[in-house]
C-alpha cells in the first residue's frame, strides 16, 4: 500500500482514489473486515495462507491518455470488476514514460459476509474489461502482444524531429494566448500533461508519461520563456516578448487563406524551414480547415478557438462536480459502513469502568479509531440524520451515469479543441514567419540605399 501511495508517483496522492475505504487506513480497514468477516462466518485461516487484497495493475500507451483519466479508468475498472461488493484503492503512477494504475482491492466484501473467488483465468475477465473501456475511451487495445520495440520518447523524438526542450515550448506558445492570467497557464500545462514546479527562483516543467525524467527549467528556453516573460505573454498572440524581429503582420488585415496559399507558393527560407518541422500535410490542413468553416480573418480564428476552450473548460467543470460529489458519498458510505460495524466495541468501551478502559482500548485500537474517523467525517459533513446506504448508492448511480454521458461529450470537445488549437498554432507561426522575413527585405533594401549614397 506505501508503494502503490508513494506520494513521488502519485503527484503527492493527488491521483490516489478510493471506494468505501480511505487511503490513509485501507490497509487497516481491509484487516479489521477479517477480524468481522471471521466472527460472522467462523471460518478462519491460517495468517500465512489468508489473502488480505488483491493487486491489479493496468497500464497505457504513452501519450494517449493524461494521469486524471488514467485514476478514472482505474476506477471504472475496479467498480466494474468487484460490483462495488469491495473496497478498493486506486493509485496512478506517473514515474515511467507509460502512465499505470496499481489497483488493490479487498479480499472480502462490504457486508464481510464473502471472501472474493479468485477462479481460473481471472485475469481474461479483467482484460475483457479493461479493453472495452479502453476502446469506449478512444484508447489503444493491444490485440497481439509484440517483442519489446523503440523506447517511446526515441520514438516520439525520432517522429516529431524535436526535443523536450522544443515540445516543451511550442506547448507554452499555444498555450499562452489562449489564458487570462498565470495561474490558469499553470492549470492548462498541466492539462496538456505536464508536471509544473516553482521551486524557489525557478519555474519548471516536465513531461508527464512520455519518458521525461528530469525537470526542464523555464529560463533555458530562452529570455522568452523565463517567468517574468511568460507573465508578460499571457493572453497575446504567439509573438514572442521580446521578439528580434521587430514588427509582425497585422493579422487584422490579412485574408487568412489567400494569404497563406501564396506564401507556401513563393516559399522562403524561412516557409522551408517551417514545412521540414510541420510538413506540407500539416499546411494543407490548416488551408482545408479555415476553407471548410469559412474563416478568412485573424480575429474569427481568434473568437472560434477561445470559444471552443470554453466548451470544453465547461464540460470539465461539470464532470469535476459529478466527481467531488461522488467521492463525498463513497467517503460517507465508508464511515457509515465503519460505524455499523464498530458502534458495538464503542459502547461496550464507554461502559467500562476507567480501569478498565486503556486495557480495552489497547486491545480494540483500529475498531475504536474507524470508530472515531466516522463520527468526526459526519459532524465535518454536518449530517445529522445519517442517509440510508441504499440511497447513496442510488445517488452514486445517477451520478455515475450523469458523469458517463458528460465524458462522453467531453471527448470530441476535447479532440476538436486540440485541432482547433493546432490550427491556430500554425497560422500564428506561418504570420511571425512572414514578419520576420518582412524585416529582412526592409533591412536588405535599407542597406542597398546606404551603399547607394
Amino acid at each position: 500500500m506505501d508503494y502503490n501511495e508513494n506520494p513521488d508517483k502519485t503527484r503527492d496522492g493527488l491521483l490516489v482514489k478510493t471506494y468505501q475505504c480511505n487511503a490513509d487506513t485501507a490497509w487497516k480497514e481491509f484487516t479489521v473486515s477479517k477480524q468481522i468477516y471471521s466472527s460472522i462466518t467462523g471460518r478462519t485461516r491460517k495468517p500465512k495462507e489468508d489473502v488480505i487484497s488483491y493487486l491489479l495493475i493496468q497500464s497505457f500507451k504513452p501519450g494517449e491518455i493524461t494521469p486524471e483519466e488514467a485514476t478514472e479508468l482505474g476506477y471504472q475498472l475496479a467498480m466494474e470488476f468487484t460490483e462495488g461488493q469491495h473496497q478498493f484503492v486506486v493509485a496512478t503512477h506517473t514515474d515511467r514514460h507509460h502512465i499505470h494504475c496499481h489497483i488493490e482491492f479487498n479480499s472480502t466484501t462490504l457486508d464481510c459476509t464473502h471472501k472474493f473467488n479468485n477462479y481460473k483465468d481471472t485475469y481474461r475477465t479483467i482484460r475483457k474489461i479493461s479493453d472495452r473501456l479502453c476502446a469506449e475511451h478512444g484508447l489503444s487495445v493491444i490485440s497481439k502482444p509484440k517483442e519489446k520495440g523503440q523506447h517511446y520518447a526515441e520514438w516520439a523524438n525520432e517522429r516529431r524531429g524535436t526535443s523536450w526542450k522544443a515540445a516543451l515550448k511550442n506547448t507554452i506558445d499555444r498555450v499562452l494566448p489562449t489564458v487570462l492570467t498565470f495561474d490558469d497557464f499553470l492549470a492548462a500545462m498541466r492539462r496538456e500533461g505536464y508536471e509544473v514546479r516553482q521551486d524557489g527562483k525557478y519555474l519548471k516543467f516536465r513531461a508527464v508519461g512520455a519518458g521525461q525524467e528530469r525537470y526542464t527549467r523555464a529560463k533555458t528556453l530562452g529570455a522568452d520563456y523565463t517567468e517574468e516573460a511568460l507573465r508578460e505573454r499571457v493572453g497575446k498572440p504567439l509573438i514572442h516578448a521580446k521578439s528580434r524581429t521587430g514588427r509582425t503582420a497585422d493579422p487584422a488585415k490579412i485574408n487568412l487563406i489567400v494569404d497563406i496559399q501564396s506564401r507556401l507558393r513563393g516559399r522562403g527560407p524561412g516557409y522551408e524551414r517551417w514545412l521540414k518541422v510541420h510538413n506540407l500535410k500539416e499546411a494543407a490542413k490548416t488551408l482545408t480547415y479555415l476553407t471548410e468553416h469559412g474563416i478568412t480573418e485573424y480575429a474569427a480564428l481568434e473568437k472560434l478557438a477561445a470559444e471552443q476552450i470554453a466548451k470544453r473548460d465547461a464540460a470539465v467543470t461539470t464532470i469535476r462536480q459529478y466527481e467531488q460529489r461522488m467521492e463525498r458519498i463513497a467517503d460517507l458510505r465508508t464511515h457509515i459502513v465503519n460505524y455499523a460495524k464498530t458502534r458495538d466495541i464503542y459502547l461496550q468501551y464507554r461502559k467500562l469502568p476507567a480501569a478498565k478502559k486503556a486495557a480495552f482500548a489497547s486491545a480494540h485500537e483500529d475498531e475504536l479509531m474507524l470508530h472515531r474517523a466516522a463520527k468526526q467525517a459526519f459532524e465535518e459533513y454536518g449530517e445529522k440524520k445519517l442517509p440510508a446506504i441504499k440511497d447513496l448508492q442510488a445517488e452514486y448511480k445517477e451520478l455515475l451515469e450523469k458523469k458517463r454521458v458528460a465524458y462522453a461529450e467531453y471527448r470530441p470537445l476535447k479532440q476538436q479543441t486540440q485541432e482547433l488549437e493546432t490550427i491556430k498554432k500554425n497560422v500564428d507561426s506561418l504570420l511571425q514567419i512572414d514578419a520576420a522575413q518582412q524585416e529582412r527585405e526592409a533591412e536588405k533594401r535599407r542597406i542597398e540605399q546606404s551603399q547607394a549614397r
